[in-house]
């Protein structure tokens, strides 16, 4: 038997219809296909470029391509790395007056005010220009209350104002690289602990740690006594020469030998002497940059100015600009390993035996290892060194 056939429908007919150039082809997967596909797409885009991506396609073969454009990703992680200017920017002050024709010493200050001549440094005899009535033997004698005029006379504090000013400046760029870096303007940071970094106002800490009496004003008197009275080793005010740097290698690792002792003898001599020198820093069991001088005026005393004074009579043949540039470096290095969070070099400084935040944080935390400073290798050979991983994923972040 023969069926009727039915007339097809009118869509039907219509999607039999041939069609045309222009006409839109209907997909032929679901969504979730079509996300893949753009997934694929976005991950093509992400992959590395090579010569092929940037060969000219046959529609559009008269066009010449645009070079490559850098990677964002490379820029991103070579920018935390512009830190590291930190460390020369810590010596501004030496190098500026001695690699520079402009501001040369020699042709900003008097010869009177930096030249020596042993005893007889500010003969008029000797020197041109004026001499500053402050380094005469008769304003010493004034000040004295005697008469003795075979006292030298004082030393002309330029270079102590040099000096006190060359850590003064290292210490503002260390200032404003911390800030960039701890808003994350250089990229992420990582807290050194686990329980995240304390917060604080930057203003308010930042006030507390310049005006310690302990800190810099303590270490400030320091310097201007030992200066002015004759105190350091002949060449340390010798402007002759520039920056010694074997020299102020040597005079960080002697400080830092000589402040690992005394911060022993603090740590373990007697609980009295723990409680009224170090044990006031140690309340800061998870410290911040703004903490490293926050301390008793007899802890600095011991921990600071005795290894300062023994360095200066060990290495005797720095110049006045080598102990500019011990000074910058260790004030300002002391100050960043109390940081909160960690540094692009900290790994490469770990390997070196050179001291990290993580490293002190460690001390900071537990209180019997890493009792160096700005470099561990006395913990090494005393068995006192902890390293930060021992602690990865516990007290510490992974990685610090």
């Amino acid at each position: 038997m023969l069926r009727r056939r039915r007339p097809l429908p009118a869509a039907a007919t219509e999607s039999q219809e041939p069609q045309t150039k222009d006409a839109p082809v209907a997909p032929h997967a679901d969504d979730s296909s079509s996300s893949c596909s753009d997934s694929t797409m976005a991950s093509d885009n992400d992959a590395v470029r090579t010569a092929q991506h940037f060969q000219p396609s046959s529609s559009s073969s008269s066009s010449s391509p645009s070079p490559p454009s850098p990677s964002p990703s490379i820029m991103q992680s070579l920018l935390p790395w512009t830190g590291l200017a930190i460390w020369p920017l810590m010596l501004f002050l030496p190098l500026l007056l001695n690699h520079t024709t402009s501001y040369h010493y020699a042709t900003i200050f008097p010869r009177s005010w930096y030249a020596i001549n042993g005893h007889n440094w500010l003969d008029s005899s000797l020197e041109e220009g004026g001499i500053w009535e402050w380094g005469t033997k008769n304003f010493r004698n004034t000040i004295d209350g005697n008469n003795d005029n075979n006292k030298p006379p004082l030393r002309h504090p330029l270079g102590l104002t040099l000096g006190i000013s060359a850590v003064a400046i290292g210490h503002v760029f260390l200032l404003i690289y911390f800030r960039l870096h701890q808003q994350q303007l250089l990229g992420p940071t990582t807290p050194v602990q686990k329980r995240g970094a304390v917060s604080y106002i930057y203003s308010a800490a930042l006030t507390h740690h310049l005006s310690q009496p302990g800190g810099f004003l303590l270490l400030g008197l320091y310097l201007a006594l030992t200066w002015i009275y004759d105190l350091l080793p002949p060449s340390y005010y010798s402007f002759e020469g520039g920056i010694q740097y074997p020299l102020v290698l040597a005079c960080l690792v002697v400080q830092d030998c000589v402040q690992f002792v005394m911060h022993r003898i603090e740590h373990v001599a007697h609980p009295k002497m723990y409680r009224l020198s170090h044990k006031p820093h140690h309340k800061f069991t998870n410290p911040k940059l703004f903490d490293a001088f926050d301390g008793s005026v007899a802890d600095t005393a011991i921990m600071i100015l005795f290894p300062l004074f023994c360095t200066a009579h060990i290495v005797r043949k720095c110049n006045v600009w080598t102990y500019m540039a011990f000074g910058s470096t260790y004030a300002n290095w002391l100050t960043l390993i109390h940081s909160e969070v960690i540094f692009p070099w900290e790994r490469m400084f770990r390997r070196l035996g050179l001291g990290t935040c993580a490293d002190h944080h460690v001390h900071h935390k537990f209180f019997k290892y890493n009792f160096g400073h700005l470099f561990m290798w006395a913990d090494w050979v005393c068995g006192t060194y902890r390293s930060p991983r021992e602690v990865w994923g516990k007290e510490f972040n992974e990685g610090v």
